[in-house]
Protein backbone atom coordinates (compact mmCIF):
# COMPACT_ATOMS: atom_id res chain seq x y z
CA UNK A 1 0.00 0.00 0.00
CA UNK A 2 2.91 2.33 0.72
CA UNK A 3 4.10 1.74 -2.84
CA UNK A 4 0.72 2.77 -4.21
CA UNK A 5 0.58 6.04 -2.27
CA UNK A 6 3.18 7.83 -4.45
CA UNK A 7 1.39 6.58 -7.55
CA UNK A 8 -1.93 7.97 -6.25
CA UNK A 9 -0.24 11.26 -5.42
CA UNK A 10 1.24 11.51 -8.90
CA UNK A 11 -2.08 10.60 -10.47
CA UNK A 12 -4.01 13.11 -8.35
CA UNK A 13 -1.54 15.88 -9.22
CA UNK A 14 -1.75 14.91 -12.88
CA UNK A 15 -5.56 14.84 -12.84
CA UNK A 16 -5.73 18.12 -10.95
CA UNK A 17 -3.22 19.68 -13.34
CA UNK A 18 -5.29 18.56 -16.30
CA UNK A 19 -8.39 20.07 -14.76
CA UNK A 20 -6.63 23.40 -14.23
CA UNK A 21 -5.36 23.27 -17.79
CA UNK A 22 -8.88 22.64 -19.04
CA UNK A 23 -10.38 25.50 -17.03
CA UNK A 24 -8.30 28.25 -18.60
CA UNK A 25 -9.41 27.59 -22.21
CA UNK A 26 -13.04 27.46 -21.06
CA UNK A 27 -12.73 30.95 -19.59
CA UNK A 28 -10.96 32.09 -22.73
CA UNK A 29 -13.65 30.49 -24.86
CA UNK A 30 -16.35 32.08 -22.70
CA UNK A 31 -14.74 35.51 -23.10
CA UNK A 32 -14.45 35.01 -26.85
CA UNK A 33 -18.04 33.79 -26.94
CA UNK A 34 -19.21 36.85 -25.00
CA UNK A 35 -17.36 39.15 -27.40
CA UNK A 36 -18.82 37.33 -30.40
CA UNK A 37 -22.32 37.60 -28.96
CA UNK A 38 -21.78 41.26 -28.09
CA UNK A 39 -20.63 41.92 -31.66
CA UNK A 40 -23.67 40.13 -33.06
CA UNK A 41 -26.08 41.99 -30.76
CA UNK A 42 -24.38 45.30 -31.58
CA UNK A 43 -24.72 44.73 -35.33
CA UNK A 44 -28.37 43.66 -35.08
CA UNK A 45 -29.22 46.55 -32.74
CA UNK A 46 -27.70 49.14 -35.07
CA UNK A 47 -29.29 47.64 -38.20
CA UNK A 48 -32.73 47.51 -36.57
CA UNK A 49 -32.43 50.67 -34.47
CA UNK A 50 -33.34 48.56 -31.43
CA UNK A 51 -31.90 49.82 -28.12
CA UNK A 52 -33.35 46.80 -26.29
CA UNK A 53 -30.75 44.65 -28.04
CA UNK A 54 -28.05 47.02 -26.78
CA UNK A 55 -29.15 46.31 -23.22
CA UNK A 56 -28.20 42.65 -23.68
CA UNK A 57 -24.57 43.48 -24.47
CA UNK A 58 -22.19 42.43 -21.67
CA UNK A 59 -19.35 44.91 -22.34
CA UNK A 60 -20.39 48.20 -20.74
CA UNK A 61 -18.58 50.51 -23.18
CA UNK A 62 -19.95 48.65 -26.20
CA UNK A 63 -23.44 48.76 -24.67
CA UNK A 64 -23.21 52.55 -24.17
CA UNK A 65 -21.82 53.11 -27.67
CA UNK A 66 -24.62 50.99 -29.15
CA UNK A 67 -27.33 53.01 -27.41
CA UNK A 68 -25.67 56.33 -28.24
CA UNK A 69 -25.31 55.42 -31.89
CA UNK A 70 -28.95 54.35 -32.25
CA UNK A 71 -30.10 57.52 -30.52
CA UNK A 72 -27.86 59.59 -32.81
CA UNK A 73 -29.29 57.90 -35.90
CA UNK A 74 -32.88 58.42 -34.73
CA UNK A 75 -32.30 62.07 -33.85
CA UNK A 76 -30.57 62.66 -37.20
CA UNK A 77 -33.51 61.18 -39.12
CA UNK A 78 -35.95 63.33 -37.15
CA UNK A 79 -33.82 66.48 -37.53
CA UNK A 80 -33.60 65.96 -41.29
CA UNK A 81 -37.34 65.25 -41.60
CA UNK A 82 -38.24 68.33 -39.57
CA UNK A 83 -35.38 70.51 -40.80
CA UNK A 84 -34.63 71.13 -37.11
CA UNK A 85 -30.92 71.51 -36.36
CA UNK A 86 -31.70 71.91 -32.64
CA UNK A 87 -32.41 68.18 -32.33
CA UNK A 88 -28.79 67.48 -33.19
CA UNK A 89 -27.64 69.08 -29.93
CA UNK A 90 -29.08 66.08 -28.05
CA UNK A 91 -26.54 63.74 -29.67
CA UNK A 92 -23.68 62.64 -27.38
CA UNK A 93 -21.25 61.53 -30.08
CA UNK A 94 -19.51 64.63 -31.48
CA UNK A 95 -18.89 63.22 -34.96
CA UNK A 96 -22.53 62.21 -35.31
CA UNK A 97 -23.68 65.57 -33.94
CA UNK A 98 -21.70 67.37 -36.64
CA UNK A 99 -23.05 65.06 -39.34
CA UNK A 100 -26.60 65.58 -38.07
CA UNK A 101 -26.20 69.36 -38.15
CA UNK A 102 -24.90 69.25 -41.71
CA UNK A 103 -27.74 67.01 -42.92
CA UNK A 104 -30.42 68.94 -41.04
CA UNK A 105 -29.13 72.27 -42.39
CA UNK A 106 -29.21 70.90 -45.94
CA UNK A 107 -32.78 69.68 -45.41
CA UNK A 108 -33.85 73.00 -43.87
CA UNK A 109 -32.26 74.94 -46.74
CA UNK A 110 -34.00 72.71 -49.26
CA UNK A 111 -37.38 73.18 -47.56
CA UNK A 112 -36.85 76.93 -47.52
CA UNK A 113 -35.89 76.91 -51.20
CA UNK A 114 -39.09 74.97 -51.98
CA UNK A 115 -41.17 77.49 -50.03
CA UNK A 116 -39.47 80.38 -51.81
CA UNK A 117 -39.99 78.73 -55.21
CA UNK A 118 -43.66 78.08 -54.51
CA UNK A 119 -44.13 81.66 -53.41
CA UNK A 120 -42.49 82.96 -56.60
CA UNK A 121 -44.57 80.61 -58.78
CA UNK A 122 -47.77 81.62 -57.04
CA UNK A 123 -46.96 85.31 -57.44
CA UNK A 124 -46.02 84.82 -61.11
CA UNK A 125 -49.24 82.87 -61.79
CA UNK A 126 -51.38 85.45 -60.01
CA UNK A 127 -49.83 88.31 -61.97
CA UNK A 128 -49.51 86.30 -65.19
CA UNK A 129 -45.90 87.45 -65.43
CA UNK A 130 -43.49 84.74 -66.60
CA UNK A 131 -40.50 87.06 -66.00
CA UNK A 132 -41.02 86.62 -62.24
CA UNK A 133 -40.10 82.94 -62.73
CA UNK A 134 -36.53 84.06 -63.46
CA UNK A 135 -36.04 84.44 -59.70
CA UNK A 136 -36.14 80.63 -59.38
CA UNK A 137 -32.63 79.16 -59.32
CA UNK A 138 -33.31 75.65 -60.61
CA UNK A 139 -33.45 75.68 -64.42
CA UNK A 140 -36.11 72.98 -64.70
CA UNK A 141 -38.37 74.52 -62.08
CA UNK A 142 -37.94 77.94 -63.69
CA UNK A 143 -38.98 76.47 -67.06
CA UNK A 144 -41.95 74.70 -65.45
CA UNK A 145 -43.10 77.98 -63.93
CA UNK A 146 -42.82 79.72 -67.30
CA UNK A 147 -44.52 76.79 -69.04
CA UNK A 148 -47.61 77.09 -66.87
CA UNK A 149 -47.98 80.81 -67.42
CA UNK A 150 -46.99 81.04 -71.09
CA UNK A 151 -48.98 77.99 -72.16
CA UNK A 152 -52.13 79.53 -70.67
CA UNK A 153 -51.40 82.83 -72.40
CA UNK A 154 -50.54 81.15 -75.72
CA UNK A 155 -53.74 79.11 -75.61
CA UNK A 156 -55.97 82.05 -74.75
CA UNK A 157 -54.37 84.26 -77.45
CA UNK A 158 -53.88 81.35 -79.86
CA UNK A 159 -50.30 82.55 -80.31
CA UNK A 160 -47.71 79.71 -80.31
CA UNK A 161 -44.84 82.21 -80.46
CA UNK A 162 -45.45 82.97 -76.78
CA UNK A 163 -44.20 79.43 -76.02
CA UNK A 164 -40.66 80.40 -77.06
CA UNK A 165 -40.22 82.28 -73.77
CA UNK A 166 -40.27 79.01 -71.79
CA UNK A 167 -36.64 78.25 -72.48
CA UNK A 168 -36.47 74.44 -72.48
CA UNK A 169 -36.91 73.03 -75.97
CA UNK A 170 -39.08 70.07 -74.90
CA UNK A 171 -41.47 72.29 -72.96
CA UNK A 172 -41.61 74.83 -75.81
CA UNK A 173 -42.69 72.04 -78.19
CA UNK A 174 -45.21 70.71 -75.66
CA UNK A 175 -46.66 74.21 -75.30
CA UNK A 176 -46.97 74.62 -79.07
CA UNK A 177 -48.65 71.23 -79.40
CA UNK A 178 -51.25 72.13 -76.80
CA UNK A 179 -52.36 75.09 -78.94
CA UNK A 180 -52.99 73.05 -82.07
Amino acid sequence: MKKLLPIFLVLSVFVTGCNFANQTPEKSLSTKGDKALDDQLYTQAIQNGNTKLCEQIADKSVKEECSSLITANQLTKQAVADGDIGLCKKIDLERYKTSCETQAKTAADSKQADKDRLSIEQNAMTKGDAKLCDQIKDVNQKASCKYNILTNQAMSKKDPSLCNGIGLKDLVELCKQSIK
